[in-house]
C-alpha cells in the first residue's frame, strides 16, 4: 500500500467509530483492528513500538503518537501480544478475528479514485492551464489538505470547494466526504493525544481568546451560517463548564477578549458612526458593517448598538482581559525587527500581500499569549492554558509560522475554530450517530462555502477599490460605476448565499481576468437582442394590430351583413303593414269624398224634384250621408287620416319610389336601434 490511502483510511475510521461505539470501547478497539490488519497485511509480526508507528504509516498513512501506540498494544491488545525488552510480539492465529480494514479500505479506495476522476475532470474544465498529466496525485494530496485544514493553496481550495459547493444535491457525495471529515477528526484527535485513556470529559483550564470576527459571530453580525458556527462552540464549551462546576465556579474554560480586539471593535463602530455623518463609504464586503447600520437611523443608535454589544458579552460571560504586561516581561516578548523583517521576505517568495502593521498588531497579541503561558508553549493542546481564536489567514499563518514559535513542537498562539470545536468533540468522545446535532464545521460543504464566501468578499474588496479608483481617474464612467456597483452587490458574499445555481458565476468572477471585459460585452449583446427584440415586438404589435383591424373588419362586416338581412325581412313585414294603412287610408279619404259629393249631388238635384215625396227622400239620404259623414270624422277618418288619404292618393303616381324609399326608411331605422341598443349593452 501506499501514502494515497489517508483519506480512505480515515473514512473507514470514522464508519466503524460510529457503527461500532455501542459494543466496543470505541476509538481504542478500533485503533487496535488496524495495527492487528496492518500486522497481518505486511506479515510483520515482531517490531517495537517505532517499528509499529512507521508500520501504520506505510500501510494507512497515519502517523499515530507511539504513547498511544503503546498504550492500544498493552491495554487493548494483550490477547495477541508478548512483550518482550520493548519488542512486541504478535501472534498471528490470535489476530485473524480483525476487522478486514484493508479489504475496506480497497473498496472505498475505488470509491474515492472515481471521486478523484471527477474531480480531476472539473478541475481541468474549470483550470485549462492545469498540468493534465500529473494532475490526479496532485489533486489527492490537495483534497486531503483541504479536508485536513493544511493550508493548501487558493487555486486548489477555490476549485475544490466550487466542485463540492456545485454537487451539493447529490447526497451520496455529501454523505462520503462528510465521512472522512469525521474520521479525520477521530485521527486528527488521536495525532495530538498523549492519553487516551483520558477521553470523556475536559479537566484542564483554559482561556481563549475572542477575536472581533467571532464576537460579531456571536452576535450574528456575519450572518446565521457563522454565528450557527459559534453557538456550535459556545455549547460545547457550556457543556464541559456545566460537568466541571463543582470543581471550578467560573468553568474551566472561559472566554474573553484582548485590548487590542476591544479598540478595533470601538474603531469598527466609529466607522459605523463616520458613515452615517457621511463622512465614510460603506463597504459592502463586511457584512458586519451592515448589520450595526441596520435599523441605526443616527449616530445615537450606533452608540445604543455598541452598548448593547458589550452588554451582550458581558451577560454571556465573555470579559475583557485586562493584561499588565510591561518590558519588565521581555523574555515572552515576540515582537521583533528581523523576525518581521524575515516574514515580509518569505510573504514576497510566497507572492503574498504583507501588512507591517497587521503584523507587528498579531505578533502583539501573541507576545500576550506567550506571557500568560509563561512561555511554556511544548505542551498537549488540552493543557496550553491560553489560546488566540481567529479566522483571520493573516494571523494563523503567522500563528503557524515556525519563525513565530519558538520552536517546531511548539502549540500555535492562534487557532481556529474548527480546530477547537473538533479537539473538544474528540476529548468528550462524542459520536457521529446524529447528524442533525452535528457541529456545522463538520459540514464539508459548510467549509466549501466559507472559503468560497471569503475569496469572494476579497475579490469584492479589491473591485469596490479599482472601480473608486478607476471612476476618479476618469477611466469609468458613473453609469458603468453604478451597473458594475449593482453588478458586485449581486454577487453572492456570506456563506449561505452560496450554492450549486451561482458557483459558475462567482468561480468565473474570481478567476478571469476579462471579467469586467466580458460582462460588458455581454450587456451589449443583450441589449442589442433586447434592442431587436423591441423592435421586432413592435413589429408584431402591429402586424397584430392589423390583423384585429381585419378580424373586426370582418367581424363588423359579417355582422352588418346579418343585420341587414334582418332589417330587409324586417322592413318588408313592416311594410306590409303599413301598405294595408296606405290603402286604408285612401279608402277612407274616397269614401268621405264620395259621402260629400253624394250630399252636394243631392242638394242640388233636389230643386228640380217636384215630387214631395221623393223630396223627402232626397233630404232623409243627405242627413244619413252627413252623419255618417260626422261621425266617420269623428272616429273612422280623422282630419289627420283624411290628409294621410290625400297624400297616400297622390303617392300613388309613383308608388314604386314611395314603396322603396318606405322600406329603406324601415331598414334604417331597424339598424339604427339595434346599434343604439347593442352600444348600450
Amino acid at each position: 500500500m501506499n501514502n494515497n490511502n489517508l483519506l480512505a483510511s480515515v473514512a473507514l475510521f470514522g464508519e466503524l467509530y460510529n457503527t461500532t461505539i455501542a459494543t466496543t470501547n470505541g476509538i481504542g478497539d478500533i485503533l487496535a483492528d488496524f495495527i492487528k490488519g496492518a500486522v497481518i497485511n505486511k506479515k510483520i509480526y515482531s517490531l517495537n513500538s517505532t517499528e509499529l508507528k512507521d508500520l501504520l504509516l506505510d500501510v494507512y498513512n497515519f502517523n499515530i503518537p507511539e504513547s498511544v501506540i503503546r498504550t492500544i498494544v498493552k491495554n487493548r491488545l494483550k490477547n495477541c501480544v508478548t512483550i518482550d525488552h520493548a519488542c512486541y510480539h504478535f501472534d498471528a492465529t490470535k489476530c485473524v478475528d480483525t476487522k478486514e480494514t484493508i479489504a475496506e479500505i480497497n473498496k472505498i479506495n475505488q470509491k474515492q479514485e472515481q471521486f478523484l476522476d471527477s474531480l480531476c475532470s472539473y478541475l481541468s474544465k474549470k483550470s485549462p492551464t492545469t498540468n493534465n498529466q500529473n494532475i490526479k496525485e496532485e489533486v489527492r494530496k490537495h483534497l486531503s489538505d483541504f479536508l485536513m485544514n493544511n493550508g493548501n493553496s487558493e487555486q486548489y481550495s477555490e476549485l475544490i470547494s466550487s466542485f463540492i459547493i456545485a454537487k451539493e444535491n447529490d447526497n451520496k457525495f455529501k454523505e462520503s466526504l462528510n465521512t472522512i471529515k469525521e474520521g479525520l477528526v477521530l485521527y486528527q484527535g488521536l495525532c495530538y493525544s498523549e492519553d487516551i485513556n483520558q477521553l470523556g470529559a475536559w479537566h484542564d483550564e483554559l482561556t481563549i481568546y475572542l477575536s472581533p470576527e467571532h464576537l460579531f459571530n456571536f452576535m450574528g453580525y456575519n450572518g446565521l451560517l457563522f454565528k450557527g458556527i459559534f453557538d456550535d462552540f459556545m455549547s460545547l464549551v457550556k457543556e464541559i463548564n456545566r460537568s466541571e462546576k463543582g470543581q471550578n465556579k467560573k468553568g474551566i474554560i472561559r472566554l474573553k477578549y484582548l485590548e487590542e480586539t476591544k479598540n478595533e471593535i470601538d474603531n469598527f463602530f466609529g466607522t459605523a458612526e463616520s458613515i452615517k455623518r457621511g463622512q465614510a463609504r460603506l463597504d459592502c464586503t463586511k457584512p458586519a458593517m451592515n448589520s450595526i447600520l441596520k435599523d441605526c437611523n443616527n449616530i445615537s443608535d450606533v452608540k445604543t448598538k455598541q452598548a448593547k454589544f458589550y452588554t451582550e458579552l458581558k451577560q454571556h460571560k465573555i470579559a475583557l482581559e485586562e493584561c499588565f504586561y510591561s518590558a519588565i516581561d521581555n523574555e515572552y516578548n515576540i515582537v521583533d525587527t528581523s523576525l518581521i523583517e524575515k516574514l515580509k521576505i518569505e510573504s514576497n517568495e510566497r507572492h503574498k500581500n504583507f501588512n507591517e502593521n497587521d503584523c507587528i498588531q498579531c505578533l502583539q497579541i501573541f507576545t500576550k499569549i506567550n506571557y500568560f503561558r509563561k512561555g511554556k508553549n511544548n505542551s498537549p493542546f488540552e493543557k496550553i492554558r491560553h489560546i488566540y481564536l481567529t479566522e483571520n489567514k493573516f494571523a494563523l499563518y503567522l500563528g503557524h509560522n515556525n519563525k513565530v514559535k519558538f520552536a517546531d513542537t511548539d502549540i500555535t498562539f492562534a487557532t481556529d475554530i474548527d480546530y477547537i470545536i473538533s479537539k473538544i468533540w474528540f476529548k468528550l468522545k462524542k459520536g457521529f450517530n446524529d447528524k442533525n446535532n452535528l457541529p456545522k464545521t463538520f459540514d464539508v460543504l459548510t467549509k466549501a462555502r466559507i472559503i468560497m464566501s471569503s475569496r469572494i468578499n476579497n475579490s469584492l474588496a479589491e473591485s469596490y477599490d479599482k472601480l473608486q479608483h478607476d471612476l476618479k481617474e476618469g477611466k469609468l464612467t458613473e453609469g458603468n460605476a453604478l451597473i458594475l456597483n449593482d453588478l458586485y452587490k449581486d454577487k453572492p458574499s456570506a456563506p449561505e448565499q452560496i450554492n450549486s445555481s451561482n458557483i459558475d458565476d462567482a468561480l468565473d468572477f474570481l478567476n478571469n481576468p476579462s471579467y469586467i471585459e466580458d460582462f460588458f460585452r455581454e450587456k451589449s449583446k443583450k441589449e442589442k437582442v433586447y434592442q431587436e427584440k423591441i423592435e421586432e415586438n413592435e413589429l408584431l404589435k402591429e402586424k397584430l394590430a392589423s390583423f384585429e383591424q381585419k378580424e373586426k373588419e370582418q367581424k363588423e362586416k359579417k355582422e352588418y351583413e346579418e343585420l341587414e338581412k334582418k332589417s330587409i325581412q324586417f322592413a318588408r313585414m313592416q311594410w306590409k303593414k303599413e301598405k294595408k294603412v296606405f290603402f286604408v287610408d285612401i279608402f277612407k279619404t274616397l269614401f268621405a269624398f264620395v259621402l260629400v259629393i253624394a250630399s252636394i249631388v243631392l242638394g242640388s238635384i233636389n230643386i228640380w224634384i217636384e215630387s214631395l215625396c221623393w223630396r223627402w227622400v232626397v233630404v232623409g239620404l243627405c242627413s244619413i250621408f252627413s252623419v255618417i259623414d260626422a261621425l266617420g270624422r269623428a272616429y273612422l277618418f280623422n282630419k289627420e287620416k283624411i290628409k294621410n288619404g290625400w297624400r297616400n292618393i297622390i303617392m300613388l303616381f309613383k308608388y314604386k319610389s314611395f314603396k322603396k324609399e318606405g322600406i329603406e326608411k324601415i331598414k334604417n331605422n331597424y339598424i339604427r336601434e339595434n346599434r343604439k341598443q347593442n352600444a348600450t349593452n
